[in-house]
This record gives C-alpha cells, structure tokens and sequence, in this order.
C-alpha cells in the first residue's frame, strides 16, 4: 500500500493544477483519485496482470482526451504550458515502463507503447523504445518495420535502411520485411527522379 501511497503523492500537483484551470471540478478530481486508487492497487498485488495495466492506460488515454476538448473549449488566458498539460501523457508512459517490467516477452505491449508514443508525438522516445524492443525481439519483423517507417517519416532513410537491412540479416524468410524493403527503395529512388526532373 505504501506503493500506492507514493504513486497517490505524485499525482497532487496535476489535479491541483486542473482544478485551478477550471477542466474539471473537485468532484471528478476527488473520482479519478478513487479510480487511480483502485488501478493502482490492483497493479500492486502479487500477481498484476497485463489486463490491469491496459485497463488503467485505456482510463489515462480517456482522461487526457477529456482535457484537451475541455481545455479547447475554455481557451486558457495563459499559453505558457503547466504541468497539467503532459502529466496525463506522461503517465501513460510510466504505466507502459511499469507493464514493460513485468511483461517483456509481450511483443503486443511493445507495439502498443509505440503507437500512443508515436500518437502523442514523442519522437525520441519512441526512438528509445524501438531500440529496446529490438534489443529483446530480434526476430520480431513488426518491430523493425515500425522502427524503419518511424525512421522514414522523421527523414532519416538511412537510418531506415540500416534497421530494415539488420532485420533482413536476422530474418531472413520474413516476407514482409523484404516487401517493406522493396517498397522503401522504390520509394527513395522515385524521390530522386522527381529531384532530377
């Protein structure tokens, strides 16, 4: 319980911020304490399960939802960002840290992580989180074409390249990956004759 507790102290600040910003009353703050308890407490037991840590992400993504349109629809007088503006996003990613822990084997996890990081933006970390997924799953094709589309769309065709090339080199039947290889090549030659033209 004291894991809890802490867990409990951490999240003060936020809600005190989101009720001083007028997004939710201190009645829906003093229910997300409840709900958060309740998640968190069931992730502390002896044996916490993938469901409960996808549960309580899914409840975080909602939430966060819920405070961009309420924070859309006020217009806040202040443009400069407080700490209630990345505390819900940051928090889905420690409870997908904490899953991570107990659930490395789970490639599904390690895709999922990648998409919200991705969907929120966070182009580093998802850089970060590629490469310890591919550290523990070499032979996992979803992850290295993950990695290598992320690459491409943040311009970095060589780095893309490189990742696909590696996981060719270690799974070497993967159709997929050759597809996605093809497919990027054709992809960068276009690009270069439509320079030339």
């Amino acid at each position: 319980m004291e894991r809890v507790q802490f867990q409990q102290e951490q999240m003060l600040d936020e809600l005190k911020d989101l009720i001083e910003k007028h997004l939710f009353t201190e009645k829906e703050v003093k229910q997300i304490v409840k709900k958060r308890t309740a998640f968190e407490t069931a992730l502390v037991r002896r044996v916490a399960q993938k469901a409960d840590f996808l549960r309580y992400v899914s409840y975080e993504m909602g939430l966060e939802q819920l405070r961009r349109k309420r924070a859309a629809r006020t217009k806040p007088e202040s443009t400069i960002p407080s700490i209630s503006d990345y505390a819900l996003v940051r928090r889905q990613f420690q409870i997908f840290e904490r899953a991570l822990k107990k659930f490395k084997a789970d490639v599904a996890l390690w895709i999922q992580y990648i998409q919200v990081a991705q969907r929120e933006g966070a182009r580093a970390l998802v850089g970060r989180i590629t490469a310890r997924a591919l550290q523990l799953h070499p032979n996992q094709p979803a992850l290295y074409i993950l990695a290598a589309s992320h690459e491409l769309n943040h311009q970095s065709p060589s780095s893309a390249r490189t990742l696909l090339q590696r996981g060719i080199r270690l799974n070497a039947e993967s159709i997929e990956l050759w597809r996605e290889y093809v497919k990027m090549e054709l992809g960068f030659v276009e690009s270069l004759r439509r320079r030339w033209e």
